[in-house]
């Protein structure tokens, strides 16, 4: 073949090439060179029944039964069928969208009748929700003094301390999560004997669990069962033990 057919072969091979790229809406990929097009993966729903709690002690007053009472408060909103994780979180952080603080506190507190108040919750928030715990009554409503040091106390006592104090938080957080539900019998009773904060097992009433889910869902629910903060307190009697 002579140069110039060559060269008029070439051209005319461009020239094909050039009229189907232009008729084409895509780039002809001649070559095989091109990257295909990557999709973005979809974002993951997002689980309303996932609650996300911080565990905020800045005082240290449950060091050594802190993971027993996350596990109990764990298991009993389980109970109530939600998805619950923790994180430690520190003093002076900034409160971050979507969670809920549980700040143990190393002070008492009472009601206007003189009643310990193991665990408060405030009426309505401005905003993050958070939940308080009045350690040194939880401590003393499952018999370990004020002095005594969590680190030394019998091992039975230790126990006893860390769930009792994860089923206070269980109880706020239910105040927290759904304000509407009201004080009632089991894990959420106005007071907390000794047995129900020790005991083998808590139960839960059965129309609980609904009521809270509900409210993560953001489905209409009743008013708030109380005016004030939604407080449990303790069983006077059992402060004795």
């Amino acid at each position: 073949m002579t140069r110039w057919r060559v060269g008029a072969a070439v051209a005319l091979l461009a020239s094909v090439a050039g009229s189907a790229a232009a008729e084409s809406p895509e780039p002809v990929d001649v070559g095989g060179v091109l990257a295909p097009r990557a999709l973005a993966p979809a974002p993951p729903p997002v689980d309303p029944l996932a609650v996300r709690l911080v565990w905020l002690d800045p005082a240290r007053t449950a060091l050594g039964v802190d993971a027993a009472a996350r596990a109990e408060a764990r298991s009993l909103l389980r109970k109530m069928g939600l998805s619950v994780s923790w994180r430690c979180g520190e003093a002076k952080e900034v409160a971050r969208p979507g969670e809920v603080r549980v700040i143990l506190l190393d002070r008492g507190a009472a009601l206007a009748t003189g009643i310990p108040i193991l665990g408060a919750t405030p009426p309505r928030f401005e905003g993050t929700p958070f939940v308080w715990v009045h350690v040194p009554h939880v401590r003393a409503a499952t018999g370990l003094r004020p002095e005594s040091s969590i680190a030394v106390a019998e091992m039975a006592s230790r126990r006893a301390f860390g769930i009792a104090l994860g089923r206070v938080v269980a109880h706020e957080l239910v105040h927290a999560l759904a304000p509407s539900v009201p004080h009632g019998t089991g894990l959420m009773s106005e007071k907390l004997t000794y047995r129900q904060l020790t005991g083998a097992n808590l139960p839960v009433d059965p129309g609980v669990g609904p009521a809270v889910r509900a409210a993560l869902r953001g489905e209409p629910s009743l008013p708030p069962a109380d005016a004030g903060t939604l407080a449990a307190a303790a069983a006077g009697a059992e402060l004795a033990r």
